[in-house]
């Protein structure tokens, strides 16, 4: 099973190709400001470089955010075509969830600070969402001190591939970008 794994939520693209279950290559570039521009030329070097073409793989897994507006959704639009083009399933992960995988706590408060606050999630000890919510930076700086919150975790993407597997497929018409913000708007905090 050939699997590609597509990031774009920060001031990096990262992207993954799993083969068996394990990591084959990847590439992490920073790329502030030019995700749309250099995403797809990065896929195409992934691939190439390791013999593969886009009908190659079997599947895609996509991080649809928090984070940078523009860049959730270059990383959704991008899965979404290719899936539905390739007529191959998807699987979806948030940036959230993916510091949370990396925790060993029976609350996991994780973070994903900006310029102008954080985003944060409220997940169990198994891992599922309890709330994740925006907070300006004095709403932030007020939470870390009454929690203990995790952020700029390195990441095992070997760890982020076997929490993806417990993950059901969506339908590619099911894919969305999220955006805490505007939930956070929404319900008052």
């Amino acid at each position: 099973m050939t699997s590609l794994f597509l990031d774009t939520h920060d001031s990096f693209i990262h992207l993954i190709l799993y083969q068996n279950d394990k990591i084959l290559d990847a590439i992490h570039k920073e790329s502030p400001n030019k995700h749309s521009i250099l995403t797809m030329p990065l896929i195409e070097e992934l691939l190439t470089r390791n013999s593969f073409s886009p009908s190659s793989l079997d599947e895609i897994y996509v991080v649809n955010g928090p984070g940078s507006f523009t860049g959730a959704r270059i990383a959704v639009t991008i899965t979404k075509t290719m899936a539905y083009c390739l007529d191959i399933p998807i699987k979806v992960i948030d940036s959230l969830t993916i510091l949370a995988v990396h925790v060993e706590e029976p609350l996991k408060i994780v973070s994903i600070p900006d310029k102008n606050g954080a985003f944060v999630g409220e997940f169990t000890a198994e891992t599922k969402v309890k709330s994740m919510f925006y907070l300006n930076k004095s709403q932030y700086e007020l939470y870390c001190e009454q929690n203990v919150v995790y952020s700029n975790l390195s990441i095992d993407y070997e760890k982020v591939y076997q929490y993806i597997q417990t993950l059901p497929y969506l339908n590619v018409h099911k894919v969305n970008p999220l955006y805490v913000k505007g939930i956070s708007a929404l319900d008052g905090r």
